[in-house]
């Protein structure tokens, strides 16, 4: 007969032994788990993001979460992939994916937008301002339709370098701005960039 000794110490026994399978099928899982990709980076080839960096050196390519949290879930609820720091479109009108990159400073809060278009043999960089360089986690960039774009009433600065009061795309143009402020609609044309402030929904 077995003991109540002994029949503790089987029972304790058991009960190790199916907590350890238990841990090892957990930490199989967590071992093969793979993270979920981030939806910024996932829209930069490697062909850009080298030279991008390289060209801009203290900032790096953007992460999805380089935006606030409620500005990414807008995102995401309205159809959008979260990442508010990348956007593609045809810019130049010669059937290539041009790219509009927020860069991220790798210190501080500040970033740059900017304007990569694929050339032979590698890219051009255009730096456009954002109005908004001091707090990248406010700032995205877009795409704007074809077509006319006004200028918003509620500026009423002089015009500056490169800046219209209205403005015609022909092709796509790349927009950047402030979240729930206004926006920079930058279009090319004939080999140069001009914009036109516009105003902003409440999110891009």
């Amino acid at each position: 007969m077995v003991g109540v000794w002994q029949q503790r110490k089987i029972h304790n026994f058991r009960v190790m032994r199916t907590a350890a399978a238990a841990f090892v099928v957990v930490l199989g899982t967590c071992a093969n788990a793979q993270p979920r990709p981030d939806s910024c980076q996932a829209l930069i080839p490697r062909s850009l993001a080298r030279p991008l960096t390289a060209a801009f050196p203290g900032y790096r390519t953007p992460l999805e979460t380089d935006n606030a949290p409620d500005d990414i879930e807008y995102s995401k609820a309205h159809g959008g992939t979260g990442c508010l720091g990348v956007a593609t479109a045809d810019f130049t009108g010669e059937g290539k994916t041009d790219y509009v990159i927020g860069l991220t400073a790798m210190k501080g809060s500040s970033g740059l937008a900017i304007i990569a278009l694929p050339k032979k043999g590698g890219w051009s960089f255009q730096r456009i301002r954002s109005w908004t360089e001091d707090a990248r986690y406010l700032q995205y960039v877009d795409v704007a339709q074809p077509g006319r774009y006004e200028r918003t009433q509620t500026n009423s600065a002089p015009l500056g370098p490169g800046e219209k009061r209205s403005l015609e795309c022909p092709h796509w143009g790349a927009r950047v701005g402030t979240v729930e402020a206004t926006g920079i609609v930058y279009c090319y044309e004939s080999g140069q960039w001009f914009h036109v402030w516009v105003s902003t929904p409440s999110h891009p």
